[in-house]
């Protein structure tokens, strides 16, 4: 998820703010994680080619028996519906395949918040 992470401050031309909540390392199936990692590069790269973005910030974190991560940035928000390639698909895609789901939505304060979540208890 760093590597992730740091390989996309290139594109942005900063480092998003990360945070993980709870036993990540230990508690995430390689199953979800051959999901989740792709997932959090396309989110980063539909930043880095839409947003504008000045902040990222990138939140993992297990929620009883379920993750789920976010990525929220300050950037210009969605503008008349997502539309063009296949990213938001591809990431609604992986969650749907490990039973979870995920959503893309205009923040009320600016920019935009993708949450991305997949239960842990069936891999």
């Amino acid at each position: 998820m760093l590597a992730v992470v740091r390989e996309a401050a290139r594109a942005l031309g900063f480092e998003p703010a990360v945070r993980f909540e709870g036993l990540i390392d230990s508690s995430v199936p390689p199953r979800v994680h051959e999901e989740l990692v792709p997932t959090l590069r396309e989110a980063l790269s539909n930043v880095a080619k839409h947003a504008q973005a000045s902040h990222v910030t990138v939140s993992l974190a297990l929620e009883g028996d379920r993750l789920e991560l976010r990525v929220a940035d300050d950037g210009r928000g969605l503008t008349g519906g997502v539309t063009g390639g296949r990213g938001l698909a591809n990431m609604t895609e992986r969650a749907a395949r490990l039973g979870g789901g995920c959503t893309v939505r205009r923040d009320p304060g600016g920019g935009t918040v993708l949450e991305w979540h997949v239960p842990l208890t069936r891999h």
